[in-house]
């Protein structure tokens, strides 16, 4: 995951409501995410799609 303090604000307050679990999944995956769509599908792959109804 690129440095999320340096990513756009929308995406850097969508990772801060993550629960610390699935912060730290993604920051320590190979995978990066460019945009907070990305970042939305990542994290729900991390907590079981319990965010993916945010997506709707």
């Amino acid at each position: 995951m690129p440095d999320i303090f340096n990513a756009p604000l929308d995406m850097r307050a969508y990772f801060e409501s993550l629960p610390k679990s699935v912060q730290s999944a993604i920051v320590h995956s190979d995978v990066s995410a460019d945009n907070l769509q990305q970042l939305k599908r990542l994290a729900a792959g991390y907590a079981g799609g319990i965010y993916a109804a945010e997506e709707k």
